[in-house]
């Protein structure tokens, strides 16, 4: 098996890692976790596919193929480097230092320019054939090959006030890729959203080539989002989450945002019981084994147990002083019976 780093965004203490996870899981014969450090995550896998998760990560900036992990310390790294078999060719290094991680990134880029210029590896700053990274974190130094880069600047593009619809108190887009990711929900897949308002989660999971279903009991947002969602492969439906209109174990799994705040309108006697039904009608139509990722204002562990789900992760989102996400990532537990 090969070693690879996963170079973390420090946007959120834990998804990052988890949605890493989730995804080797799916796009590897088998994995190991090497080890886990400050926004760098090593595991062991065999028949990755670099190339599938660069494509769908939201909260990592590179993967590395891993060809040496040193102290952070200078001498170690010029031995460790000394001992690399590269093939005869330009390369060009980049380091980056996790937060106040020792030594400096340019130290690090110019202690292994200068052994490999002792080896006659000669850098090329403008058209290298090699892209070397290395990351300095938690006392180590991780080298290796840069195998994947995640387009972190077309989620900027797509942020909720750019888009032709929006509606306030709605998910970021990485927070809503990477959430679509927990769910390790497959392209040609079908994803349900049955709070779907202005499609924000929907868009990123089309934009993975997955299926997606929104249901949306606001006939005004039904009509706004619409617009969101011009050349996806979505549909979107007026209705109500609490009476899906979907066949038994249809879906292959769900992301849901359920309504809280002011700017949410709740069509039910109360909250209690909109989460209830809503749930209940979710674990009729998850197929068995499948995820479901939810987001609600507070914590509900016991109303997703009571539902028949089991909960896998459970996360915290500080979005401001006042509004505390809890997010659960549940799975559809298989044996069980629609309650």
């Amino acid at each position: 098996m090969k070693s690879y780093a996963f170079e973390l965004s420090g946007e959120h203490e834990s998804l990052p890692r988890c949605e890493a996870i989730a995804l080797v899981e799916i796009f590897s014969d088998r994995y190991r976790e090497q080890s886990y450090l400050d926004q760098c995550l090593i595991v062991e896998a065999e028949g990755l596919d670099v190339r599938a998760l660069g494509e769908r990560l939201a909260m990592t900036h590179r993967i590395i193929e891993v060809m040496a992990i040193c102290e952070a310390d200078l001498e170690d790294l010029a031995r460790s480097v000394a001992l690399l078999s590269l093939p005869d060719e330009s390369y060009r290094i980049r380091a980056r230092r996790i937060k106040n991680a020792s030594p400096r990134a340019d130290a690090v880029e110019h202690e292994i320019g200068r052994v490999l210029l002792g080896k006659g590896i000669r850098a090329d700053l403008e058209s290298p054939k090699i892209e070397l990274r290395a990351v300095i974190t938690s006392g180590k130094i991780i080298l290796g090959v840069e195998v994947a880069r995640v387009d972190r600047s077309s989620f900027e593009a797509r942020r909720p006030h750019l888009k032709p619809f929006f509606h306030p108190g709605v998910l970021m887009p990485r927070m809503a890729r990477s959430l679509v990711n927990l769910t390790q929900i497959r392209a040609g897949e079908q994803l349900l959203d049955p709070f779907a308002g202005t499609c924000g989660i929907l868009v990123e999971a089309c934009l993975m080539g997955i299926e997606c279903l929104g249901i949306e009991v606001q006939g005004r947002l039904v009509k706004g989002a619409v617009c969101n969602l011009e050349n996806m492969n979505c549909a979107l439906v007026l209705g109500d989450a609490k009476r899906l209109a979907l066949k038994d174990a249809s879906i292959c799994g769900a992301v849901l945002d359920i309504p809280y705040g002011r700017s949410a309108r709740i069509l039910a006697s109360s909250k209690e019981d909109l989460l209830k039904e809503s749930l209940s009608e979710l674990f009729r139509v998850i197929r068995p084994g499948r995820r479901m990722v939810i987001v609600a204002d507070g914590p509900i562990d016991s109303q997703i147990s009571n539902a028949g789900f089991k909960v896998i992760q459970s996360h915290l989102d500080r979005v401001h002083r006042s509004l505390i996400r809890h997010i659960f990532l549940c799975q559809r537990e298989e044996g069980k019976d629609s309650i």
